[in-house]
């Protein structure tokens, strides 16, 4: 038989066999039919069970052509193991992305059997065929000097014991364990060796009368199951291509074939081993099944068994036209150089040569591997840098040792951490090509960024997050704010850091890369990165693969998740920022209704209102971490600390307001202040929008921009937060701050406090205010009680001792002492501002509000006192000018608990100015509306991505669907407003009643 002739059977041959096989798996276990024997054995349940012998039998068989195959590469053996190892993992995570694609699903166990097949047998008969191959030249030494009835007993004795006796001892899993393959491609190898001394026609005739009991015995099973039985539990006992008649079948039948193809060439035998591979690889995998079972369901809900048969054997048609594709690939890969120096490299490798090889390889790589093990112990100590005193406190669960937890429970995140710091390396390495510099620069990059994450835990309860970046520019003042001892230390260690790269780059230069693998590096790095612009892209394909390998970004807890995931990946989640949700509803149309609508309503409101924003002189002040310690539970002070202002609060408009925020998130609550909108309706990546969106927005709304004249005052260093640039977005035409233009004149500290007090704050305030005259809006923020306060900044602070079942310790008690005396100095400088501006013939109001509670009350209970750790305290005060030309000194109506983003309303109405349509919106929200914040329940200062929460004035917290449908409406409004105004198309901007 010609060369030609036979690869052209042999191409017939592997064509039915696969369909077979893919047939078999697929149709049978998409469940399409019904093979479960209840009452009785129809004519329809034998044609199936036939139909799907038959189907087995080409599986069993299948094996054997693949043995028979391979048998020649015994000399190559180790080298095809590796390249059907690289196939399996290739294929399997092909298939995944196939299924991500088409299903919008991804399994992060199914990557760990694509990576690991071996280890975690996901593929036992393709295993079986590995491991075949890696005995392949011992079991041929010792079975080809036994005669063929002699291996005919072992293949008999080793696949037999399920069938005779009902018990599995050796793990053949009925024809699809590890085992069971070995033993069948053994059985091919040996066929394609030794020389076969039984007649063709004899070994056929064997093998079709094996493959007609097989099929005899499944039909009549049924029967004696229920003879024997009662019933047809043991009907389907050796329907599976595991049964020894099935083996007998591919053993006879595989001695009367192959013999006729052992003349095949090695490149076509190869070849169409790799196709029989890949065609087990794709019957086996079961991550592609669940898909083609959806499908069948949703075409095919009661569709004939036959109709079902063909639209599955048209579908294998197609997956054969992927084989097809997929070995043409392996084949030209092939004629790599790469392949053929891999083969001239492991021709004749023994067991031992392989390790040998592989040790020299790991010689030769170390540095390499050195910086892969370094890699691996930086991204694991960076969750330990994360966790105050080692421990790690799940949302409402227990507490854990970090060590432990992220080394059992957190294995992939590690992995995906040293990546993160693999990558960086990548490209370092690619871009300087020094190994030193880029090793140790990475090392002790990540080790200073390790301890600058643990210190703002320590002092802010979150890690460091991309909108910080732009911090940068204020570095010096960062480095005011850290200890004199850490900053020797780490600029000693810096120091040392580049000495040793230094002298190691000089000492023991390494060699060096070629341009294009330096690309490759640069390359594969950038792609390694991309993905974390499309991480929260919901339902897209890398959030999808992302939250699939546990990656769960839960931005409204930045701490605990950077605890779970990893500072490194944690602030590549934060990369991807999509500003809101689109709200149901959004278009032109609807902006235009929604105009129309409230500026209906602020004509209503202005019949009553007769002042003019540019009669008026209005101040937001936000006083650093002002709010009562007294208020806090468990708290006691010896003397109230601020009984001016609560006296101030008593006979003007006052209450308490809801902060989204705890030990922080200043610049946040300034936000919702100036624009009444809320960061709660934001979406989960944006925890900053100061940094994160009014710098990139065309127009950003800000209450200032009602006024003629506004100004902003902050007597500290500007830079922090954007502020420059989000006041100049807003419209304030002067910032004043230290090294600005606009100069802080009065300049005043308190003992050994770091920073300027609030006597300068109003100093300033009242400058500006006396100078620019009527119309003008003044945005004050203080700095005074600012963090730390365990510095002892101040004198006297036994007259404010704190005791209480919430101090925990001396240290909290010094703390809380120390920042109530801070208090007293705001207290009275309050009280003498208020002075001032009533003496000023003119009107002019403030609002006077706490940002947020400084985070010290340790031994408080979120989850329990969440709402109270979230109120500070506010008021609003006209001057008597103001009140004399029709303001008001107290505003009765819904002032109890109050949202930041209320005051602008608020304002309105305590100066009874005219509103335009947004105003009018803001004014029912604020009458309407619960008090709206993100879960106050929740300690983290950028806490701002959980859904809203409305909380009522006794403090209940409410959920959407738990509000009136009238509130539900109104509330959807505001969403639509917000949405339009920050990520929309801003129609309403374009509205000058309902914007100017």
């Amino acid at each position: 038989m010609s060369q030609k002739i036979k690869s052209i059977l042999m191409v017939v041959l592997m064509a039915i066999l696969t369909l077979l096989l893919i047939y078999g798996q697929q149709y049978w276990q998409l469940d399409l039919v019904d093979l479960n024997l209840t009452t009785k054995v129809t004519t329809e349940y034998n044609k199936l069970v036939f139909y799907k012998g038959i189907t087995f039998l080409g599986k069993t068989l299948y094996l054997v052509v693949l043995g028979f195959l391979l048998a020649s590469e015994t000399k190559l053996r180790y080298l095809r193991v590796a390249k059907l190892w690289l196939i399996t993992v290739v294929t399997s995570i092909t298939l995944q992305v196939v299924v991500l694609y088409l299903n919008d699903s991804f399994s992060g166990s199914d990557l760990y059997n694509s990576l690991l097949p071996l280890l975690r047998n996901t593929y036992p008969l393709a295993s079986g065929v590995m491991l075949g191959l890696c005995l392949l030249k011992k079991a041929q030494e010792y079975f080809l000097k036994l005669s063929w009835r002699q291996i005919l007993v072992v293949t008999i004795i080793l696949t037999g014991s399920p069938t005779i006796f009902g018990q599995d001892p050796l793990a053949m899993w009925s024809g699809t364990g590890l085992t069971f393959g070995l033993v069948m491609f053994l059985v091919g190898a040996l066929i394609a060796k030794k020389q076969v001394d039984i007649q063709p026609w004899l070994a056929l005739a064997l093998g079709l009368i094996s493959g007609g009991v097989y099929l005899l015995l499944n039909y009549w099973m049924p029967y004696i199951s229920r003879d024997i039985h009662g019933d047809y539990s043991t009907a389907g006992r050796f329907l599976n291509n595991g049964a020894l008649p099935a083996v007998l079948f591919a053993f006879f039948v595989g001695l009367a074939l192959l013999p006729y193809f052992r003349g095949i060439r090695r490149r076509w035998r190869l070849t169409f081993a790799n196709f029989a591979y890949l065609g087990l690889l794709l019957a086996t995998n079961n991550v592609v099944l669940p898909i083609v079972k959806n499908y069948f369901d949703k075409k095919y809900p009661n569709t004939d068994v036959l109709i079902k048969a063909k639209a599955v054997f048209t579908q294998c048609l197609g997956q054969m036209g992927w084989l097809i594709l997929g070995t043409i690939i392996l084949a030209l890969l092939a004629y790599l150089p790469l392949n053929t120096y891999l083969i001239r490299k492991s021709y004749g490798y023994d067991l031992v040569d392989v390790l040998r090889s592989t040790r020299s390889w790991c010689q030769s790589n170390k540095r390499y591997l050195y910086g892969l093990i370094g890699a691996i112990i930086l991204a694991y100590s960076s969750f330990i840098f994360v966790s105050p005193n080692f421990k790690i406190t799940l949302n409402m669960g227990p507490t854990y040792s970090a060590w432990q937890y992220v080394f059992l429970a957190r294995p992939m995140m590690i992995w995906l951490n040293a990546l993160i710091i693999i990558a960086l390396w990548c490209l370092l390495f690619g871009i300087t090509n020094r190994y030193w510099v880029s090793t140790l620069g990475v090392a002790i990059s990540m080790l200073v960024l390790f301890v600058t994450e643990n210190i703002k835990v320590g002092i802010r309860n979150e890690p460091i997050l991309p909108s910080e970046i732009v911090m940068l520019k204020a570095i010096g003042e960062l480095l005011h704010m850290a200890d004199t001892i850490l900053l020797v230390g780490g600029a000693l260690g810096l120091s040392l850091g580049i000495g040793l790269i230094v002298y190691l780059e000089k000492k023991y230069p390494q060699s060096k890369l070629k341009w294009y693998s330096r690309l490759v590096l640069i390359a594969v790095a950038c792609l390694f990165f991309s993905p974390s612009f499309f991480l929260n892209h919901n339902k897209g394909k890398m959030h999808i693969v992302s939250t699939s390998l546990g990656n769960d970004p839960t931005f409204y807890n930045q701490l605990l998740v950077a605890q779970q995931n990893g500072p490194l990946l944690q602030f590549l989640n934060n990369v991807d920022t999509q500003v809101m949700v689109k709200p149901a509803g959004y278009s032109k149309a609807k902006m235009a209704a929604i105009a129309k609508k409230y500026n209906l309503k602020a004509d209503l409101i202005n019949q009553t209102r007769k002042n003019d924003w540019h009669n008026q002189s209005v101040i937001f002040s936000l006083s650093e971490s002002f709010a009562n310690p007294n208020r806090v539970p468990g708290v006691e002070l010896a003397n109230n600390p601020i009984k001016r202002i609560d006296n101030l609060m008593a006979k003007n408009t006052s209450g308490l307001m809801l902060s989204s925020g705890y030990g922080g998130g200043t610049a946040n609550i300034e936000y919702m202040t100036l624009t009444g909108l809320t960061v709660a309706n934001f979406s989960a990546t944006l925890p900053t929008p100061y940094t994160q969106l009014v710098p990139f927005q065309k127009q950003a709304w800000s209450f200032n921009q009602l006024f003629a004249k506004s100004t902003a005052i902050h007597p500290y260093q500007g830079v922090f937060y954007s502020r420059p640039t989000t006041y100049k977005k807003f419209g304030f035409e002067r910032f004043y701050h230290l090294g600005s233009k606009y100069k802080i004149t009065v300049k005043e500290k308190i003992d050994r406090s770091p920073y300027l007090d609030d006597n300068t704050a109003f100093a300033n305030t009242l400058k500006v205010l006396k100078e620019r005259g009527n119309g003008q809006f003044i945005n004050l923020v203080s700095m005074q009680n600012h963090f730390p306060y365990d510095k002892d900044f101040y004198d006297g602070t036994e007259k404010y001792t704190a005791n209480g079942s919430a101090i925990v310790d001396e240290n909290t008690a010094n703390m809380v002492s120390d920042f109530a005396t801070g208090l007293s100095y705001t207290d009275k400088a309050v009280a003498n501002f208020i002075k001032e501006i009533d003496k000023i013939q003119r009107p002019v109001t403030i609002v006077f509000y706490g940002d947020h509670l400084p985070g010290i009350y340790n031994g408080n209970d979120m989850k329990k006192d969440g709402v109270v750790l979230h109120e500070t305290d506010y008021f609003i005060y006209s001057n008597k000018y103001a009140r004399k030309h029709g303001a008001k000194t107290k505003m009765v109506k819904a002032t109890g608990l109050v949202a930041p983003n209320d005051f602008p309303a608020m304002v309105a109405e305590q100066t009874n100015s005219k509103v335009n349509g947004y105003l009018a919106l803001l004014t029912e929200v604020k009458a309407d509306l619960p008090a709206m914040s993100t879960d106050p329940k929740m300690n983290a200062t950028n806490n701002y991505n959980t859904m809203v929460s409305f909380v009522t004035k006794k403090g209940k917290i409410l959920k959407l669907e738990q509000l009136t449908p009238k509130q539900q409406k109104l509330y959807h409004d505001y969403q639509l407003v917000q949405y339009d105004m920050t990520a929309g198309k801003q129609y309403l901007l374009k509205n000058h009643d309902f914007s100017k």
